[in-house]
């Protein structure tokens, strides 16, 4: 524990071996909302007779986002909707265009462009996305006990994919990740993103990411160094009490 009860992200990551965060997630999953949408998505996603048909449903695209880790794409409907719909092999759509790889994925996986709704009749695909979905929700329930924790896991789930320091610049949670465990200043976002990127591939070892060892390594000492922020921001907030 912090100061105040908080829950130190470091000793909470430390808990959480590979069998017990598989059995955690068969747990949650079974929780009332999380059943409730993916019953609402597994009925009702096959039946959509077009692209525009899914997007249109809410919740189908809330599970789908949620799943993809981009669930704050809603808050920007018209363009992960565009994103959705993309020509993938069209080097001027907008999902060419953006840096977070993420888009270029959800994009390639859905294949509304290549393949219409076939995708969603797809069982095996079906069944991937709510294992996605359960694990998504898994992990943003441990950000209620600790954010940091929820980013150290999506940065260990998918840093090891990243194949340029561009890619991180372009995701908030891997860049933010990065900057934290590199002890680079919070200024250091305001370079240009040519040399930022040059920075970031200098301090971390690119053919390394792939290497579960190395990036347990860099997450557990962002949950350190994020530990010690939350205990100085607490400290700070109690001397202002006597100011």
């Amino acid at each position: 524990m912090l100061a105040g009860n908080v829950i130190s992200g470091y000793a909470l990551f430390k808990s959480l071996s590979a069998d017990k965060v598989a059995v955690n997630t068969a747990r949650f999953a079974k929780s009332a909302t999380v059943e409730k949408e993916i019953e609402y998505f597994r009925e009702r996603v096959g039946t959509m007779a077009t692209p525009e048909d899914f997007l249109k449903d809410y919740r189908l695209l809330k599970f789908a986002l949620t799943a993809y880790d981009m669930e704050d794409q809603l808050q920007y409907p018209a363009r992960i909707k565009q994103i959705l719909r993309d020509n993938p092999n069209d080097t001027a759509a907008l999902v060419n265009r953006m840096t977070n790889a993420g888009y270029r994925t959800i994009n390639a996986d859905f294949a509304f462009f290549t393949k219409g709704t076939d995708k969603l009749k797809d069982q095996t695909f079906i069944n991937g996305v709510i294992e996605k979905y359960k694990n998504a929700r898994y992990e943003i329930s441990l950000g209620e006990l600790n954010p940091a924790v929820s980013d150290a896991m999506y940065f260990q789930r998918k840093i090891s994919a990243v194949k340029s320091g561009y890619e991180i610049i372009g995701d908030p949670v891997l860049f933010d990740v990065a900057l934290t465990a590199l002890n680079l200043p919070r200024s250091a976002a305001a370079t240009k993103v040519e040399r930022l990127k040059v920075t970031l591939e200098n301090k971390l070892d690119m053919e390394k990411l792939k290497d579960a060892t190395y990036t347990r390594k860099l997450v557990e000492r962002y949950l350190v160094l994020k530990d010690v922020q939350t205990m100085q921001s607490q400290s700070d907030g109690l001397l202002g009490m006597f100011a």
